[in-house]
């Protein structure tokens, strides 16, 4: 037993021995006396130290975090916060500060739990590897150099409690207007939300928002205060069913051809539960508390970066703004315990009507992407706007241009509209001749302007094209990609085989 004893005490010599020390850098000014600091006396924090001591009497080791100011160094509770009015330069200097205020002492209490933390950090790795195999992902390097760009402005280099781990980005092509942060760092943004947002100033609102969850751990903390917690193996079997179905719509929705309905109304219901199911699972079902407190945050990151401190406001607004549209409601404010979404936006600042044709400009493979998503679920009103951005700027895809075409054949029967669709099939043709969605809107243009002899040409010419494209079904890897694509050759050849033979009654 005493050989025991002086081997723990040795372990905890040991570990004291090798104590973290995170160097900071914040000014404050004393609200009140402090241990030995006294009221209004100015002071500066050099460093947070991370140490592990026993427990006395019981035997266990914990963790404790200190302050240093000057030579002293104080322990940190929960009267900080109360006690110090920090003042900051920078962005890093904030961070610093809330994780003295917010975090460390919630660390004291849970310790690191590393067992924990690297299990949730399995779980994201899994989901996210998940929404890579089934192609729910936008591969933009160009957008997401651009995001990290911003983001390399607000995260923080170090966080000064010694969690790992640092913000990286997966940008899920889902026009939902969503956001999210995992407990490992990795922030999910899709394209629905980048593409309702018009101002680089409110995308940096948005991001800061979120890494405000991972600096101030509300993951971790929300995935404590869960009553239970299914095992892991467990809760991916349920889920795996919903997550297939999940697959195979998108797989429909990202084949080589438009076919409005492929990405239904109910898959986009059924991806919100997978969704709402992860959420909970991963800790990222804030709480009122935690939204207002990474709202808070966000604007005044907002202020340091020198962005519109109105940003976040305005970005708000826009979602909300979208969801009134749309008759829908989004992930991003589900939860009951959120606070009202008009109370968020009084909060955070007053909405701006401004927009900006540099950041349209960065995210446009974003905006055709959830443009194309829209149209799949019929919803040809909300497309056009989308398209119309990428137009008015300059950066318009072959695809763009189809897809207005398209909607404008499902929107309008006039002279106009139907030459403004061979207009706006040109323009694709110029950019993309060998996109096979043009020719269906092309037809159909033709055919509602009595252009009977052209559009028995085009019949002829699709039919050579979807023979083309049978072709090269066999360099499809996916089951339920070539079973869509064979789908849709059989059934398109099939239509325009019919159409020719009435087009010649017709004329």
């Amino acid at each position: 037993m005493k050989r025991y004893l002086v081997l723990l005490f040795g372990l905890c010599i040991g570990l004291l021995a090798n104590a973290q020390a995170y160097k900071v850098d914040l000014d404050a000014t004393l609200l009140k006396n402090f241990e030995h600091l006294k009221k209004g006396e100015k002071v500066k924090i050099t460093s947070v130290v991370h140490d592990v001591e026993e427990v006395k009497g019981y035997g266990r080791l914990e963790d404790v975090y200190s302050i240093v100011i000057g030579t002293d160094t104080i322990p940190v509770n929960s009267k900080i916060g109360d006690r110090f009015n920090f003042r900051y330069d920078n962005v890093q200097d904030l961070w610093d500060e809330q994780i003295i205020c917010n975090v460390l002492v919630s660390l004291q209490k849970k310790g690191s739990q590393n067992s924990l933390r690297n299990e949730m950090e399995e779980e994201a790795l899994d989901y996210i590897s998940k929404q890579k195999e089934y192609n729910m992902v936008l591969n933009d390097p160009y957008l997401e150099n651009y995001i990290y760009s911003l983001i390399s402005k607000i995260a923080p280099v170090d966080i000064v409690d010694g969690r790992p781990g640092n913000v990286n980005i997966l940008i899920v092509d889902n026009p939902t207007l969503n956001a999210g942060m995992y407990s490992n760092g990795t922030m999910v943004i899709h394209t629905g939300l980048l593409s309702a947002l018009h101002t680089e100033d409110e995308l940096v609102a948005i991001l800061s928002h979120e890494i405000a969850h991972f600096v101030l751990d509300h993951s971790v903390q929300n995935v404590n205060k869960a009553t239970s917690r299914k095992k892991r193996a467990e809760f991916w079997a349920a889920l795996a069913t919903g997550l297939t179905a999940v697959a195979e719509g998108v797989a429909a929705s990202k084949g080589n051809y438009y076919a409005p309905g492929a990405a239904t109304l109910g898959m986009a219901v059924l991806s919100t539960t997978v969704a709402a199911q992860i959420v909970e699972r991963l800790g990222m079902n804030y709480n009122s508390e935690q939204e207002e407190e990474a709202d808070r945050i966000a604007v005044r990151v907002l202020e340091l970066l020198g962005y519109d401190k109105n940003a976040l406001a305005t970005a708000l607004n826009r979602m909300q703004e979208n969801m009134v549209k749309e008759r829908s409601n989004m992930m991003y404010f589900q939860s009951y315990t959120h606070p009202a979404l008009v109370e968020r936006i009084k909060k955070a600042g007053i909405p701006q009507n401004i927009t900006s044709s540099e950041y349209e400009k960065e995210v446009s493979f974003a905006i055709t992407s959830s443009a194309r998503l829209k149209f799949e679920d019929r919803r040809f009103r909300q497309t056009l706007p989308l398209v119309n951005t990428n137009i008015k700027n300059g950066v318009a895809t072959a695809e763009d241009y189809i897809l207005k075409a398209n909607c404008l054949l499902a929107l309008y029967n006039d002279e106009s509209s139907n030459n403004e669709v061979l207009s706006l099939i040109s323009k694709a043709k110029a950019i993309d001749a060998s996109n096979i969605n043009h020719f269906k809107a092309e037809i159909l243009g033709n055919l509602r302007l009595r252009k009977f002899s052209v559009a028995q040409q085009l019949l002829q010419s699709y039919v050579s094209a979807l023979n083309e494209m049978e072709i090269q079904l066999k360099n499809i890897e996916s089951d339920v990609a070539w079973d869509e694509n064979n789908e849709f050759i059989v059934s398109e050849r099939d239509w325009a085989n019919r159409m020719s033979v009435k087009v010649k009654v017709m004329q």
